[in-house]
């Protein structure tokens, strides 16, 4: 009996120089001429510039090509049923891109003034906190908050065991020594140009639900779960709220795997490097793969065993 397969994203944070091998460039070079001309610039000169790439504005499209060229690979070799699709923060639009639920080049004009926008945002920072509960790190936020009038909050909530907090420089820094102080093993201010996923971000917000009523949105055709709830969505006028709410709030990624832990599928991360997967492991999710593994053909072809 066949496999189910679950299908994750990646989002900013695995992009690198080169993520784009010559092979997968000639392959789909039309893809990246016509997203080149789209976008109103050289896709292939960003893709070998990592200054560039790691600008968030250049990031987001260019982490959404990428990821679909992957699913694009994958689609042609798989022959299991799709159970679910999740991305974590950017990476939900390649879900959605992946699912039908937008198409490709309008996916990738979207995230495009996504990340405009959210550099468009007030300062902040990110941090990544490990070895310290979700609760305990939501309620050092919450003291910073009321004792300093400052925004600092759960960006990510990536497993039980690492949080990433976003908000005001000062406010980072003084939860990230509370959190050490409080029995953390790091507190890691992240190498970031935006502070994703807090309320520094309401402006784009509000600015980006613009830029979603300019597209179509329909009914994914595999079980979506979306980052705000953690939990399956399929109608589109929700999927639209949740995505403008993801700006502003954490990405729930340990209910996502909690779902795809339940479901008893294969995880499959789809896209440049393995961070997904370690974080998946880190919830307890035991199959997974990497489209980015070199024996990633071998490995999919020996899940039915």
């Amino acid at each position: 009996m066949s496999r189910e397969i679950s299908l994750i994203f990646p989002g900013q944070g695995s992009q690198h120089a080169g993520m784009l091998d010559s092979t997968l460039i000639s392959k789909y070079k039309d893809l990246i001429s016509n997203s080149s001309d789209l976008l109103k610039f050289n896709i292939i000169d960003i893709l070998s510039s990592d200054e560039k790439l790691n600008q968030t504005s250049y990031t987001q499209p260019l982490l959404l090509l990428t990821s679909y060229i992957h699913f694009l690979e994958f689609a042609e070799i798989n022959s299991n049923p799709l159970k679910y699709v999740a991305g974590h923060s950017l990476g939900e639009y390649t879900a959605l891109v992946a699912s039908e639920a937008i198409n490709f080049y309008d996916g990738l004009e979207l995230v495009y003034k996504r990340g405009n926008l959210m550099e468009s945002a007030p300062k902040g920072l990110m941090a990544a906190i490990i070895g310290l509960e979700v609760d305990a790190i939501i309620d050092l936020c919450a003291h910073d908050q009321n004792k300093h009038n400052s925004i600092v909050s759960a960006a990510n909530i990536n497993s039980p065991i690492q949080t990433v907090i976003a908000g005001d420089p000062e406010a980072v820094e003084r939860v990230c020594d509370l959190a050490k102080t409080g029995g953390a093993k790091r507190a890691i201010i992240l190498n970031v140009s935006v502070p994703s996923h807090c309320m520094l971000m309401t402006g784009p917000a509000l600015k980006f639900n613009d830029c979603l009523d300019t597209i179509n949105i329909s009914k994914p055709k595999i079980n979506l779960i979306q980052n705000f709830t953690g939990n399956l969505e399929n109608t589109p006028s929700k999927i639209k709220s949740n995505l403008i709410n993801q700006l502003t709030n954490s990405v729930q990624w340990t209910l996502t795997m909690q779902v795809i832990k339940d479901s008893n599928s294969v995880l499959v991360e789809c896209g440049p490097g393995k961070v997904l997967s370690g974080i998946a492991k880190s919830n307890k999710v035991i199959d997974t793969l990497s489209t980015s593994s070199d024996n990633f053909k071998d490995m999919l072809s020996k899940i039915n065993e």
